[in-house]
């Protein structure tokens, strides 16, 4: 068989995420794009514009999933998932491209237009199918930028009880929390702060990406998008966000102001704990809460981590599934279901 480069991509609706596999399943490559949806298609053709003219195209096939079929943009998720079916293949060749609709695999492009509910945020699935051929038990806890996927795997399956979104928010395999676009108002409605406790500005004043920034957990390039505000993203401008959420003030000298640290560790404990107690009822389904292996993904994976060492469990970073290539470790995790996609694809091409 002639050796094939495998693409992955992730299409949400805040971020195009693409992964590259050679033949021998290394990853050559991450990356994650800016892509806000609900401003227009616009730019995700830009961007996939760019990618086709950049790279070499030749023997390559392509696995597609997505999430973006959910932004306000399309009035259903049928017409979602069509729209950027076919924004993909104005780009890209459709011989060449398998899309992922969940429990029924892989299908060509046609295909995948028929069974829109399938291929509607299958994206998890991706991720958590190419975990288990991997690993036989264990818990993937994929924290993205939006969302916290809690994906159980038992004999090298994934034995999930939710498919849907609502079916998968009801039973704890979904939270809709992430370590970036987050709004503040939405992880806490009262905080400690100066000797007491306050209430919260009830507005879009500062996002979860703000709290990391101040506790210096915010990888570089994982938050691509403009800030609530839109102004800076220092340290400095993170505090004035949450201090508007207090109804305060916060210049550039009160960044040595230990309150704001005492803060955003206060407000990242209260998220850190809303994703702990799903974890914690997936945990009693599989083995009454016992340890189990933890692996984690996503852009906010040191959450993960930090779960596995606050419950006993050990860990294993998505990214040390693979063969080492010239991806880093935090761009495997935060493109973790491109990276499935291309993944299940390349072992198809080989069966």
């Amino acid at each position: 068989m002639t050796a094939t480069t495998c693409i992955g991509w992730d299409i949400g609706g805040a971020h195009l995420k693409v992964a590259r596999l050679a033949a021998d399943g290394s990853i050559l490559a991450a990356t994650q794009y800016a892509t806000p949806l609900w401003q227009g298609l616009e730019c995700l053709h830009q961007e996939l514009e760019k990618i086709s003219r950049a790279g070499n195209m030749r023997e390559v096939r392509h696995g597609l999933t997505m999430t973006g079929e959910l932004v306000d943009l399309f009035p259903d998720r049928r017409a979602g998932v069509d729209a950027l079916l076919h924004a993909f293949v104005r780009h890209f060749p459709e011989r060449d491209t398998a899309v992922f609709a969940g429990r029924e695999g892989f299908l060509p492009v046609a295909g995948a237009r028929t069974v829109a509910a399938s291929v509607a945020s299958a994206n998890w699935l991706a991720t958590a199918l190419c975990a288990a051929t991997r690993i036989g038990h264990g818990i993937l806890v994929d924290v993205g930028s939006t969302t916290t996927d809690l994906i159980p795997i038992a004999a090298h399956q994934p034995c999930n009880q939710g498919w849907s979104d609502q079916e998968r928010l009801a039973c704890d395999e979904l939270v809709y929390t992430g370590m970036v676009r987050t709004p503040i108002m939405a992880l806490v409605q009262r905080v400690p702060f100066d000797g007491r406790w306050q209430n919260v500005a009830a507005e879009y004043f500062a996002t979860a990406a703000d709290i990391y920034r101040v506790t210096g957990e915010l990888d570089d390039g994982a938050d691509l998008h403009e800030t609530a505000d839109r102004r800076g993203k220092t340290a400095a401008d993170s505090i004035a966000r949450l201090a508007r959420m207090l109804g305060a003030e916060a210049g550039i000298d009160d960044v040595h102001d230990d309150r704001w640290m005492q803060l955003a560790t206060h407000i990242a404990e209260q998220q850190l704990l809303l994703i702990e107690r799903s974890l914690a009822a997936v945990r009693r389904r599989m083995d009454g809460g016992s340890p189990i292996l933890i692996i984690g993904a996503g852009a906010g994976a040191f959450l993960a981590r930090k779960l596995a060492r606050r419950q006993g469990c050990d860990y294993l970073a998505f990214a040390d599934l693979f063969a080492s290539g010239a991806a880093s470790t935090s761009d495997v995790a935060t493109c973790a279901p491109a990276v499935a996609v291309a993944e299940l694809v390349r072992r198809m091409r080989l069966q």
